[in-house]
């Protein structure tokens, strides 16, 4: 079969595509008695009960941590910034490497969502490369 743009194929078999009503996929020339309605168990209701779940499942105390997370977070892409501001000569490179290994040495929150938890070691590591090299040099 050729391949056609989507409106000439739509024109030239809308019989045989027939009507989908509530989600349900039905073959061409299969009859609609064939196919049972959706009942409670349809995707659509289990996806809202997860999300319902989800939802219930956030404490205020996890939200804390990651809240206190992403603040590191900034706060360590911030003081790398800085950095890379006064070594290409904008301002005092021993103040901002003080900064960052003050930043890098405040305690980590602990048990946050595993992504979070991936980026913000990504971002601890860059600051502790850039201190150990800023250290060799200087």
């Amino acid at each position: 079969m050729p391949i056609q743009p989507l409106a000439t194929f739509a024109a030239s078999h809308s019989r045989e595509i027939g009507r989908v009503s509530s989600g349900q996929f039905r073959m061409p020339g299969e009859p609609t008695s064939l196919r049972p309605a959706p009942g409670p168990g349809s995707t659509a209701a289990l996806a809202s009960l997860q999300t319902m779940l989800a939802v219930q499942e956030v404490s205020p105390e996890l939200d804390e941590r990651r809240q206190r997370a992403v603040r590191r977070g900034e706060a360590l892409l911030a003081a790398l910034s800085d950095l890379q501001l006064a070594l290409l000569g904008a301002g005092d490179d021993s103040a901002c490497l003080a900064r960052l290994r003050t930043v890098l040495g405040d305690e980590a929150p602990t048990a946050i969502e595993p992504e979070l938890a991936d980026v913000l070691a990504e971002i601890e590591v860059r600051a502790a490369v850039e201190l150990a090299k800023q250290e060799r040099d200087g």
